[in-house]
């Protein structure tokens, strides 16, 4: 977010506070998803080797369990509903790979936080050879709203008022 305040202008109050507690639950979850994944699978061993599970450790395994499946399933869903009917046949495996890519995403989390405090001015970018050409009318600035309009437009059916 390079500039707040223009955001916060182009969005309105509303808007904004809900794009910033977005992002930082974005962020959270990819912090805290190692631990609730591995919390939840060191309960489910301790419940299949019918070990006795008291009343906290049983409150923890259904709130990691309905944590990890709710966030699983609110990814495959969005991910669904951008596929046409012959992109939706490979969709399993996207299914069997969630764990692993939430699992990478993590690591890229924590990395970033390592980096942030260890580099905080260093900037790791992909490198390519530098643009020459003219700047065409379509590349000139465009609102955040605008944006994110003809990101979503291909996708999406948004209600006018909405974005």
């Amino acid at each position: 977010m390079r500039d707040p305040l223009r955001l916060a202008g182009e969005l309105g109050p509303g808007s904004f506070l809900i794009a910033q507690i977005l992002f930082a639950g974005m962020v959270l979850s990819a912090l805290a998803h190692p631990f609730l994944f591995i919390t939840g699978l060191v309960l489910l061993v301790d419940l299949m080797m019918e070990r006795p599970m008291g009343l906290w450790k049983s409150v923890l395994f259904g709130v990691d369990l309905v944590n990890v499946a709710c966030g699983y399933l609110s990814f495959l869903l969005l991910g669904w509903q951008v596929l046409d009917r012959a992109e939706r046949r490979g969709f399993w495996k996207v299914v069997l790979f969630t764990p692993v890519y939430w699992m990478m995403m993590s690591l890229a989390a924590w990395r970033a936080v390592w980096q942030i405090c260890r580099q905080p001015h260093h900037w790791e970018k992909t490198p390519h050879p530098a643009w020459t050409g003219p700047a065409t009318a379509s590349e000139q600035p465009r609102t955040v709203t605008d944006d994110l309009r003809i990101r979503l437009a291909d996708h999406v059916h948004v209600a006018p008022g909405i974005v």
